[in-house]
């Protein structure tokens, strides 16, 4: 048997956020900035469903996240200089991502939120929808 999940709950402290990407390239200052690149990940994501151990943030929130647990470096050989491996850039981030219907969303534990958001002015993009599943 095959099923397809419309709603899901996270266990212990596992967070279910939604899943934005900026539809275009953000500038600052007239110049891309390279961390809001078209098609990144956004850094401020809502909530969706929080496991039954999570205490700090609840559905609708709007956080913060730290993507840095899942980021992928790029290996090569190289050179120490001063103690510093400095052949070591980031490539891109690998997120734990979960489809409910066609919509993608990241399935993070709690340690990944570094702030919530209780005040925010809104930047509406044309090509960004938002999902039904939060309401």
């Amino acid at each position: 048997m095959i099923i397809q999940p419309k709603k899901i709950r996270p266990v212990f402290t596992q967070i279910l956020t939604t899943m934005y990407k900026y539809p275009e390239d953000m500038m600052v200052n007239g110049v891309i900035d390279s961390t809001r690149r078209k098609g990144d990940v956004c850094a401020y994501q809502q909530i969706v469903s929080v496991g039954n151990a999570v205490r700090s943030v609840e559905k609708g929130e709007w956080v913060q996240i730290n993507p840095m647990r899942y980021a992928r470096y790029k290996h090569e050989k190289g050179s120490l200089k001063d103690g510093v491996i400095s052949d070591n850039p980031i490539l891109g981030f690998d997120f734990p991502v979960v489809t409910i219907g066609d919509e993608k969303y990241m399935l993070l534990d709690e340690r990944d939120i570094t702030v919530i958001i209780d005040e925010y002015d809104e930047i509406k993009f044309s090509n960004i929808i938002k999902s039904d599943i939060i309401k």
